[in-house]
């Protein structure tokens, strides 16, 4: 929840640096990239890695605020689906840190919890990633679609 809180409000302090006329053209350019991109690419732009293994040897706390931290910037490792891209881009146009970290750390927690809850739950999802993204990605496209109204009358 750290690194998502982080990143959050240091998006949303990125966007309230920008004019919003700016912000907007910023965006949709974004926006419109991250489209084409879900459009063309199965696999999002991501650091394809796992988090580091080295972690592993502390055998403490720092195992899990290390992964939780690298987890919650969700950058620093497999990103997995083009949706997780709505998360930076709405925390840089409501251009407010508190609520970059808000959302930020309500995605990281609605991530961890569904692992967990699958978890613990025992569930496999046949197919895994790939049947999930035929549920995330057209969902990204419309979250991302949904910004275009939102930013064009301050273009």
């Amino acid at each position: 929840m750290a690194g998502a809180a982080l990143a959050g409000a240091f998006a949303g302090l990125l966007g309230a640096a920008v004019e919003p006329s700016l912000r907007a053209l910023l965006a949709v350019t974004a926006v419109s990239a991250v489209i084409v991109g879900a459009a063309l690419r199965p696999v999002p732009w991501q650091l394809d890695r796992e988090t580091n293994t080295r972690w592993l040897g502390y055998n403490d706390w720092r195992t899990a605020a290390y992964n939780g931290f690298a987890l919650g910037l969700g950058f620093t490792t497999r990103i997995g689906f083009w949706l997780w891209y709505v998360v930076p881009l709405s925390a840089f146009v409501v251009a407010d840190p508190v609520l970059g970290a808000a959302g930020y750390s309500v995605f990281a927690l609605t991530r961890v919890g569904l692992s967990a809850l699958l978890t613990s739950a025992d569930v496999y999802v046949t197919g895994g990633i790939a049947r999930a993204r035929m549920v995330a990605d057209p969902l990204a496209l419309a979250a991302l679609g949904a910004l275009y109204p939102v930013l064009t009358p301050l273009l």
